[in-house]
């Protein structure tokens, strides 16, 4: 059953292949121009990406017309990262009893 379960995974791995690992944030927020409309009240509205790297912060912005990309990649990682963490809880039942071995997938 666990060898079943660890083949069914790999395989599903294999095919994630577009992945970004971060976060989506709506953001409300004035320009500064004079006469605009968000002095009045109604604000820009936008959508970014937050995400790390090399242990720094940052963000971009996405277009609105991006976000739905975006937000299914973002949702891409997080199935990967959820099938990794239950493949590394198989690999560890598996060494546990005696039945990992070298030659498997």
């Amino acid at each position: 059953m666990l060898v079943t379960r660890k083949n069914q995974i790999i395989d599903q791995l294999t095919k994630i292949y577009d992945v970004m690992k971060g976060s989506l944030a709506e953001s409300s927020r004035t320009c500064g121009k004079q006469g605009c409309k968000c002095q009045r009240g109604q604000l820009h509205h936008g959508y970014f990406f937050s995400f790390w790297v090399k242990g720094k912060a940052k963000m971009l912005y996405v277009p609105k017309r991006s976000y739905p990309k975006v937000q299914k990649l973002i949702n891409n990682w997080k199935h990967h990262k959820d099938l990794v963490e239950e493949l590394t809880d198989i690999n560890v039942q598996l060494v546990r009893k005696g039945l990992f071995k070298e030659n498997d997938k």
